[in-house]
């Protein structure tokens, strides 16, 4: 059922991409993960016209991000239930279909981008742009201070914009366009994968030193707030760079022990109750794992012939068209 094999694919960006980003500290995530996310809810929306299709995917695919990318932040979660209801309110009917998809990229990638600002400026607060604006200074040689944290900033929203437009575009045409792809089935056929039982390794954290993290957060907050309520000579540096490290270790180190272990709790919860009221759904999904699995690979290792965008363009198609050839591929 092509509804399920774009879950699973869904599930597969999410959790594949997710867990290479978090191990290599790879930056614009959110552009990455969030263009494959944007691909396929337009695909699920075109070929499975259905009310509620795209919530239900997206509760399906935020409980596999629970199982399989642990690691994830609650941060992450927000992103994707922002895709799928953005992407339910749009795709309601496929009459503007075209339109609904640029808008759709527009709004998930920007809000994508405006997440990871707003997070900046709440870690480190705004002495980070102020540094920011100095670093450029010196780095430039320039007399005066110029607002380079705004140009940053710009530029920032500008490139998700810019890759919305592209991505958005391309989702709205495809539909169209698949048809004339299927000559390459004739080169780059793969055959489905066989059913296993294993699907993809749980990424397990390292909790070591937790009580140590805890002794230095203590130590850290105490020292703010002797320097915050002028109680004596102040203890905390006056340096701006070096307050904001603190600060930001402050904050880190108190979602780390406080805030983010309530809200995994939460939401672990509360998706283990729609995994039970979902077992059906979630079985398919993970019978297709593998299948999705090994079609990614497969059209990754026969791309090879081509380099470097070229290779990504052979890549999507190779696996758009045996994903939507694979046997038993009726909506």
């Amino acid at each position: 059922m092509i509804y399920y094999r774009l879950i699973a694919l869904w599930v597969l960006c999410e959790a594949l991409l997710g867990s290479i980003i978090f191990t290599f500290r790879i930056p614009v995530s959110g552009l990455v993960i969030g263009s494959c996310a944007i691909s396929c809810i337009s695909l699920i929306a075109w070929y499975y016209p259905v009310k509620g299709a795209i919530i239900k995917a997206t509760i399906i695919v935020a409980i596999f991000k629970m199982m399989l990318t642990p690691q994830a932040l609650p941060t992450a979660y927000i992103a994707v239930f922002f895709q799928g209801l953005m992407g339910e309110l749009l795709f309601w009917n496929r009459k503007n279909y075209k339109l609904a998809c640029i808008t759709f990229a527009l709004l998930a990638l920007l809000e994508s981008a405006l997440q990871r600002i707003l997070i900046l400026t709440i870690v480190y607060g705004n002495d980070i742009w102020t540094v920011f604006n100095k670093f450029v200074q010196k780095l430039m040689g320039a007399a005066s201070i110029t607002n380079y944290s705004y140009l940053f900033i710009i530029s920032y929203l500008l490139l998700h914009v810019v890759t919305a437009l592209f991505v958005g575009i391309t989702m709205g045409r495809l539909p169209q366009k698949l048809s004339s792809m299927y000559n390459l089935l004739e080169k780059y056929s793969i055959a489905p994968a066989e059913i296993s039982n294993t699907t993809l390794s749980q990424i397990k954290r390292k909790r070591r030193g937790k009580m140590v993290l805890l002794f230095i957060l203590v130590i850290l907050l105490l020292m703010y707030i002797q320097t915050f309520f002028k109680i004596g000579e102040p203890i905390l540096p006056q340096n701006q760079l070096l307050r904001i490290i603190i600060r930001s270790i402050i904050i880190i180190l108190s979602w780390y022990f406080f805030i983010s272990p309530v809200l995994k709790k939460w939401l672990r919860k509360w998706l283990m109750n729609k995994k039970q009221q979902s077992a059906r759904q979630v079985q398919q999904v993970v019978n297709l794992l593998p299948t999705m699995q090994n079609m990614i690979a497969k059209s990754w290792t026969y791309s090879a012939e081509k380099k470097y965008f070229k290779r990504l363009f052979l890549f999507f198609q190779i696996l758009l068209v045996n994903t939507f050839n694979t046997p038993g591929s009726s909506v």
